[in-house]
């Protein structure tokens, strides 16, 4: 895993001028990999903000001198702390697809590169590189709130593919021949979500091509990660039964799709690559007629997925490595911890036993 997250870093600081790599080399205090990755990240962000945003004239991110960064001022990372709120990034996979994917940031994870920046400027100004921190007065509050994160219960699972498959509650003849047209296809795309704990953005990418269906039981997919990074995901045979059924449906009833389109594997009924927003919509329209009463996302059937893994194994760095994480400390924090039935039980089972005396 540091070997692979060390090329990563190496990878990327090729994109950033050199003295933010002679930076991220002299931190030798810092002695986990991850740590030294998400400092990477996080000024590989900042640099190509400041070169797409026209701080300076720079033809590249890496082309930004030392001298350029004297005029960086507080407002100017005002600024991209507020773009990364929410923002797009086009990458290039090396299979030539060209993909746009939206990332979000909470004031939490603000706060974090707010972090590595004022770490980074700290230091240049200790170095009389610049006159100043311009980053020293900003501060991002970070409320911390108990939040309930929703996961199903296999009842729920049960529950919710009985309603798209079964057609449970379709109150008019044009509900029902709606649902007639997009009932399996939506079904198969919450069954992927169920058995693979990919993100929303990875199931709308996915091509024909991206599913490998073999006899020999060697079955998987190929989704595209955060970032770019290719991935192949082995698939229970239960999940590639269906996908083979659901191949042959494509090919066969949903017809021609508009060319530009002609290898997504999930379509809307205009033939076009379904998108995040569309499945988060059905989601939300079996939920009602489910009638379960959290809400549901695809991230939940993610982390449904994730903790039920966890539970499962026992593996905190094998459900990490399924899920794409890049460090099973995000796997522990938000999955695998907290098994929620066992912290029930175990809360309901505590006691103070006597000792014996003796």
């Amino acid at each position: 895993m540091s070997r692979s997250l060390e090329e990563k870093i190496r990878k990327r600081l090729l994109k950033v001028p050199p003295f933010v790599a002679d930076y991220i080399y002299r931190q030798e205090n810092v002695k986990e990999v991850q740590t030294l990755f998400e400092y990477t990240k996080d000024l590989h962000l900042f640099f190509d903000f400041l070169h797409h945003h026209d701080r300076f004239p720079s033809s590249s991110p890496e082309s930004i001198t030392e001298a350029d960064l004297r005029l960086v001022k507080e407002r100017d990372i005002l600024d991209f702390l507020q773009y990364i709120k929410s923002y797009e990034k086009t990458y290039t996979t090396a299979s030539g697809k060209v993909l746009t994917t939206q990332y979000h940031n909470s004031d939490a994870g603000r706060s974090r590169k707010l972090a590595t920046i004022h770490k980074f400027f700290s230091d240049l100004e200790k170095r009389q590189l610049v006159p100043i921190d311009p980053s020293k007065h900003l501060d991002i509050k970070v409320n911390k709130r108990a939040k309930i994160k929703n996961r199903l219960s296999p009842e729920q699972i049960d529950r919710f593919f009985s309603v798209i498959l079964d057609d449970v509650k379709s109150e008019s003849n044009h509900e029902k021949a709606f649902h007639k047209k997009v009932r399996y296809r939506d079904y198969v795309m919450v069954l992927v979500l169920a058995f693979t704990g990919i993100r929303v953005s990875e199931l709308v990418q996915l091509d024909i091509d991206d599913v490998h269906l073999s006899d020999d039981g060697t079955n998987l997919i190929i989704v595209v990660r955060k970032g770019g990074d290719e991935e192949v995901i082995p698939i229970s045979d239960e999940l590639a039964e269906e996908l083979t059924a659901y191949m042959e449906y494509r090919k066969t009833l949903m017809a021609l799709p508009e060319k530009q389109h002609e290898n997504a594997l999930f379509l809307s009924l205009q033939k076009k690559r379904i998108n995040p927003k569309t499945v988060r919509q059905l989601l939300e329209k079996y939920r009602l007629r489910s009638g379960i009463d959290i809400k549901i996302t695809p991230h939940v059937f993610r982390r449904t997925f994730g903790t039920n893994h966890y539970n499962q194994y026992q593996d905190m760095y094998l459900t990490a490595q399924v899920l794409g994480h890049s460090s099973a400390e995000t796997t522990r924090k938000f999955y695998a911890d907290p098994d929620s039935e066992r912290v029930a039980d175990s809360m309901k089972s505590f006691s103070y036993k006597r000792v014996p005396e003796g």
